[in-house]
């Protein structure tokens, strides 16, 4: 069940709905039907009693009218001839004979029913103190509202545990789903629920996992293959260009061209790497200790290789190495996201200075460029997201942000146009 506003009801909520409505539906017609039942029973008994005093009153009166005087308390009564009003209280006198109306007395704090009946050459009007009768009324009514609640309270308590008894196979179903863990066998489902119809749920859930089972696995041997042929070529590949870079005899130019397909070389090998772990589930594989400052410095010189030989200018890097920090990771994966963050300040920040800081477990890459316009900035680590100025083809900063989670770091960014981009990888 969902509204306009997003607004989504779970399941138990929905069972405490489909139970407690109709329950509510049927209270408040019980309490409604019951006071008006009341009111019609006071009404009667009202009317009842009223007659029976007035004939009572009549037949003393006829005796003796000083008899009237030893009528029940809570009887008011008043006798003048026929016709004629005056000294009678003003809500007496428009009531005819053999009328009936409830009013209200000047100086009295009672509401009386009041009737009329003509006796020979007098009127005699009979008033009846409706207090006791309203003041029952009232009682009875409360005690319907207290039943009615009792009965609200026992019918949400029921309905609760009839809800927690429902949900008891989902939740041993959720719970058991919940430690499947991918490339791992799955237990068996069904025993967790119990339930029939629930194991209609469970058979299509085993289905869908079986499928997706199939494909990751697919994925990954393809990804693994694939980064495993790469590998060997690409290391050949910089251990040739290592062997020929030692020639004394190659040109400066020569050599700065070599160095600069040496850097694109191992950012093949970066992006190999970078991949393969991307295809393995999260383990618990132990790392030796890297510390960040050389993998920094190694990236701003594969950065500053790139630009040798060519008509545009390296920006200027200005590195800043406050704490010797390590961390537990492969340094091809840290040398991977700099690389990444480091490329992007270059490519955002034109030819302005790039401020590199590392201080105990964060380290900062700024640069003073034009900045990300806010609507980019929340895409900016999407897979193959690339901003209106960007030239890059690759995965964009879709590996920085897969990396960090591996290892538990965190990155985030802040950018203001006309001022620059600021990167703050955390180790902690």
């Amino acid at each position: 069940m969902r509204s306009r506003t997003g607004f989504r009801l779970g399941l138990r909520p929905r069972f405490l709905l489909a139970t407690l409505v109709p329950v509510l539906v049927v209270l408040g017609g019980m309490i409604y039907a019951v006071s008006s039942f009341l009111e019609v029973l006071e009404h009667d008994m009202t009317h009842g009693q009223l007659a029976r005093d007035l004939d009572r009153a009549t037949a003393l009166y006829q005796r003796d009218p000083e008899l009237l005087d030893v009528l029940r308390p809570g009887l008011l009564t008043f006798v003048t001839p026929r016709g004629v009003t005056d000294g009678l209280p003003e809500p007496l006198k428009p009531i005819q004979n053999g009328q009936s109306h409830e009013i209200w007395l000047p100086d009295a704090d009672y509401e009386y029913q009041a009737t009329r009946r003509d006796i020979g050459d007098h009127s005699l009007y009979v008033l009846l103190d409706l207090t006791p009768a309203e003041r029952l009324e009232k009682e009875l009514i409360g005690v319907a509202w207290i039943a009615g609640l009792g009965a609200l309270f026992l019918a949400v308590s029921v309905a609760l545990w009839l809800s927690h008894v429902v949900m008891r196979p989902v939740r041993r179903l959720a719970a058991r789903v919940s430690h499947i863990v991918p490339g791992q066998q799955r237990p068996d489902l069904r025993p967790a629920t119990g339930d029939r119809q629930l194991d209609v749920i469970v058979e299509a859930f085993d289905g869908v996992l079986d499928r997706f089972d199939a494909f990751v696995a697919r994925e990954q041997a393809f990804t693994e293959d694939a980064s495993h042929e790469l590998r060997t070529p690409l290391a050949t590949a910089i251990s040739s260009i290592d062997l020929i870079a030692g020639d004394n005899s190659l040109s400066t130019k020569s050599r700065t061209r070599l160095m600069r397909a040496r850097s694109a070389t191992a950012r093949m090998h970066e992006l190999t790497e970078s991949l393969l772990l991307f295809a393995r589930e999260q383990t618990d594989e132990q790392y030796s200790p890297t510390p960040v400052s050389p993998v920094v410095r190694e990236a701003i010189a594969m950065q500053q290789a790139m630009f040798a030989d060519t008509a545009h200018r390296c920006p200027e890097i200005v590195f800043d190495a406050r704490a010797e920090v390590e961390v537990l990771a492969p340094a091809s994966m840290l040398l991977s996201v700099v690389n990444n963050l480091l490329r992007n300040a270059i490519e955002h920040g034109g030819t302005a200075r790039i401020d590199i800081v590392l201080d105990r477990d964060c380290l900062t890459i700024r640069d003073h460029g034009k900045g990300i316009a806010p609507a980019a900035l929340s895409r900016l680590f999407d897979r193959r997201f690339r901003g209106g100025q960007s030239q890059g083809q690759g995965l964009g900063l879709y590996p920085v942000k897969r990396i960090s989670e591996r290892f538990g770091w965190v990155v985030d960014v802040s950018s203001t146009l006309g001022t620059g981009t600021r990167f703050n990888l955390r180790f902690a």
